[in-house]
């Protein structure tokens, strides 16, 4: 019987688009399969734009999965080894295709029927290697498998995730048959990996293989979503692999915002060759929104911090020491890691980084500590910012070893979509928020730059902008500072001043000058790029573009820290102390918008208003509880009750996969909430789904996706709430 299953694929389209669309959906046929450029019906369009699309395909034919399938014999094969159902790695179920290759041996899969590539125009694999070495492979294929010579090959490297096998990793293979320098069309019954080098190779595995069909699915994306009978809306996320950004290998996210426009985010994979700059990526390396009918593109930077979202941490110099070898505060994305697909959903997904983050230094003496740290960019359509979240595993070492703080996310962004570094806007000013607001308040930003830090703030944020273009870029915490400490760098003495009240810094830098001192930033941003700290004048600004999270030293490998703002540096916090082991773990919104809407200061609004929210349920509960961070088992106690800071959530348990809540919303309003429905476990998305007793319309007045793996609805409600009698019903 021929054994066939579902499977995501994505590709990417260029349109240029002019005139109005009244709810359309414009159709083009491209080689691999239908794609759907989706646009909305409310504005009308005169530009040329990316839009990353996607196709699903129902008739994949498996060749290899756990064992060869559908009449394929690897049995023309030759030189080297080949194990068919090896158990030494796989990438699902218990076996793979082990490979030994000696000179110019070749695996071979081979049929006595032979397929058309108008079936099936796609091969899919996965592939795994052994060891470092010399996997110089070339794919081959043959329209007679007993011809002496293929067809049509190439070179395999150029459809491997990354650029080549990896060592220890598996990696994706996605070839088009009919295009590239493949480019075969017509029939065939034999595929060969062929080794291209003389003696002995690392062994390598490949494992679920398939031949993939361009039919359209019913299934809009891969894996998460195998219950449900809906076609791929007109509106949701798109996730397409294999792109280029920043000359980068990217996952490319593209999703409506809470305006209904559309945006996009690059992700580098972290499981590959290095980069520009010497990145192995894992980090954001291009963004686009919409500014009025124009697309602005925000690209990495050119310096070796380009690209953002990455982790960065520094050893407290005073305590610890280090090896000398080694950088004590490695940019992140200088270390490989990889890649995870944990969530690909009609209007949500979530993306994972891993890596071990090496630390050098330590307070009981010079040694490396390589730190597990889980990073996830989560995507959401109705709303406008990505929330990035971190884990730092700090148990593989011993308490209070390392006192070091976190700046992570870290990175550059030309943000105000500039083409080069060099063109990049002077910065206009810098703010942020620990317990008070701190903001420049001349335009641009110097080390003389008058400030005020008198209003009293609860969120965590930073941020920068630039008023030659209107831009910004920032980050704000998920939670309060009571909630999660962030900023840091000792002294708080000037918390509640102005500028008026005497330079910020008397004595530091080798100058007096009107801010800060370089070192006292409570968020690594600009501050070692202008004036003094350069050899400059005080009244030097920048058009470097660094922002960076911040903590005091010990938030990671403590037992106890001084917290930001505590007596001990000078602050109103009382003898505060926190915890920095043995995780830690925080969630940040990522924000690049307009300053003129103030952004950066909207999503602060947001944080603060879901602050108090009061949630019940008649039908189902309200979520007590859940994971401390991404990757973690732990738990924390949610504060508001039902808040999970880790997605920026509101968190039900269904009770026969339906509820009946109340969302109470206790000041001011939440733009586009997204609510998580723990305990659903039906596998189809619900038949009703009310607001205030009016029933909304799938994909227009809600956007929901089945995270069956978890027994998880993800809704985005398309409503902006208020007050506190919002009523939510969800009927199975």
């Amino acid at each position: 019987m021929t054994h066939l299953r579902h499977r995501g694929s994505h590709g990417l389209v260029l349109f240029s688009i002019r005139g109005p669309f009244w709810g359309c959906a414009v159709n083009a046929s491209q080689q691999a399969g239908r794609k759907v450029l989706r646009e909305s019906a409310r504005w009308w369009m005169a530009l040329t734009l990316v839009v990353w699309t996607t196709a699903a395909h129902a008739t994949d034919l498996v060749i290899y999965d756990d064992s060869l399938e559908n009449g394929f014999s690897t049995g023309y094969s030759y030189g080297g080894t080949v194990i068919v159902g090896s158990t030494a790695q796989a990438h699902s179920g218990s076996n793979s295709i082990a490979v030994t290759a000696t000179d110019f041996s070749a695996l071979a899969l081979t049929n006595t029927t032979s397929y058309s590539t108008s079936d099936y125009p796609v091969l899919h694999f996965w592939i795994y290697g052994d060891a470092p070495g010399d996997q110089n492979l070339d794919v081959e294929i043959y329209a007679d498998k007993d011809s002496g010579m293929p067809d049509a090959s190439a070179s395999l490297n150029q459809y491997i995730s990354g650029g080549s096998v990896g060592s220890g990793v598996w990696r994706e293979v996605t070839i088009p048959l009919t295009t590239g320098l493949l480019s075969y069309t017509g029939s065939f019954n034999r595929i060969d990996i062929q080794n291209e080098t003389s003696g002995t190779q690392p062994t390598f595995y490949i494992d679920d293989i398939s031949l993939q069909s361009p039919v359209d699915d019913e299934i809009f994306a891969n894996g998460f979503e195998g219950g449900t009978v809906l076609p791929p809306p007109a509106n949701g996320l798109v996730e397409t692999p294999n792109q280029t950004a920043g000359g980068m290998p990217s996952e490319v996210f593209a999703w409506y915002d809470s305006a209904g426009l559309p945006r996009s985010a690059a992700l580098a994979y972290n499981d590959g060759a290095q980069g520009p700059g010497g990145s192995y990526g894992g980090e954001l390396r291009q963004f686009q929104y919409r500014v009025g009918a124009n697309t602005r593109t925000v690209n990495a930077s050119s310096s070796s911090a380009a690209g953002f979202g990455y982790v960065v941490s520094h050893p407290n110099d005073s305590d610890e020491s280090c090896l000398g070898t080694g950088d004590s505060s490695s940019l992140g994305h200088f270390t490989s890691g990889t890649w995870t697909r944990v969530f690909e959903g009609r209007h949500h997904a979530i993306f994972r980084f891993q890596q071990n983050y090496p630390r050098y230094c330590s307070t009981v003496g010079a040694a490396e500590h390589d730190i597990p740290v889980t990073i996830d960019w989560t995507f959401s359509t109705g709303r406008d910012n990505p929330v990035w979240s971190i884990s730092y595993d700090l148990s593989v070492v011993a308490a209070n070893v390392l006192e070091d703080d976190s700046r992570a996310p870290y990175g550059e962004l030309l943000f105000d979509g500039s083409a080069t570094e060099g063109g990049h806007s002077i910065i206009a000013g810098v703010g942020w928020g620990d317990g008070y607001k701190f903001q420049s308040t001349t335009n641009p930003v110097t080390y003389n730059s008058a400030w005020t830090w008198n209003v009293v703030n609860t969120i965590p944020y930073v941020k920068l902008w630039t008023t030659a273009i209107d831009a910004t870029m920032g980050t704000v915490q998920t939670q309060t500072l009571a909630q999660q400490d962030a900023g840091g760098y000792f002294d708080a003495t000037f918390w509640g001043k102005t500028s008026a009240s005497g330079p910020a810094c008397p004595s530091g830098d080798g100058d007096s000058h009107i801010m800060p001192c370089s070192y006292n930033w409570d968020y690594q941003s600009i501050n070692y790029s202008m004036g003094a700290v350069n050899g400059g004048s005080d009244s030097t600004g920048t058009n470097n573009t660094r922002l960076a999270w911040g903590t005091e030293f010990g938030f990671l490998g403590q037992n106890s820290y001084d917290v930001n703002g505590s007596a001990t540096w000078g602050g109103p916090r009382g003898n505060l102390t926190a915890s920095g082991y043995p995780k830690k773990s925080y969630s940040v919104y990522v924000v690049l918008g307009l300053h003129s809407t103030d952004a950066v200061d909207t999503q602060v609004t947001q944080v603060e208003n879901v602050q108090m929210v009061t949630l019940a349920a008649t039908t189902g509960t309200v979520a007590a509880n859940g994971p401390a961070g991404v990757n973690r088992s732990d738990t924390i106690t949610y504060s508001p009750t039902g808040y999970d800071p880790v997605y920026s959530a509101l968190v039900f348990n269904a009770s026969g996969n339906a509820i009946d809540a109340t969302i109470g919303v206790g000041t001011g309003t939440l733009i586009k909430p997204l609510i998580i429905i723990r305990n659903y476990t039906s596998g189809a998305y619900p038949t009703t789904v009310k607001l205030a007793n009016i029933t909304l319309t799938m994909d227009t007045d809600y956007f929901p996706s089945l995270r069956t793996d978890k027994s998880e609805l993800w809704i985005t409600l398309n409503s902006d709430l208020s007050g506190a009698g919002n009523r939510l019903q969800i009927s199975p």
